[in-house]
């Protein structure tokens, strides 16, 4: 595996990981669908940009391990596809077999 496709996979997963606590926080004191504010999930480790998703988006999202959602130009053409464009966020896919393997095995809905 390359450095650069490991370290993609692992920051992805990283910032999937936190929002998967920013959509738990938010269920638990909105109780129910709204909106929300979660991190880039793009493979810069230096990102800190948010990005407003309506929780419904994010689950839509979250039914495939290989999607993440980033913001417009964050996406790494290398490595993956965009499957959405919405102005503020895009929805991505893995299409590379290093990053996919990363974001499958990480999931924390497997």
């Amino acid at each position: 595996m390359s450095e650069r496709a490991r370290n993609i996979g692992v920051n992805e997963a990283l910032f999937r990981a936190v929002n998967e606590q920013i959509e738990s926080l938010n269920n638990h004191h909105l109780r129910g669908p709204g909106d929300m504010q979660i991190v880039c999930e793009c493979g810069n480790p230096q990102c800190v940009e948010r990005l407003p998703v309506s929780t419904e988006e994010y689950e839509r999202a979250r039914k495939d391990a290989r999607r993440f959602l980033v913001a417009p130009g964050h996406v790494e053409p290398d490595y993956e596809v965009v499957l959405e464009e919405h102005p503020k966020y895009h929805i991505i896919e893995k299409i590379h077999a290093e990053p996919e393997q990363i974001a499958e095995a990480t999931d924390p809905r497997s």
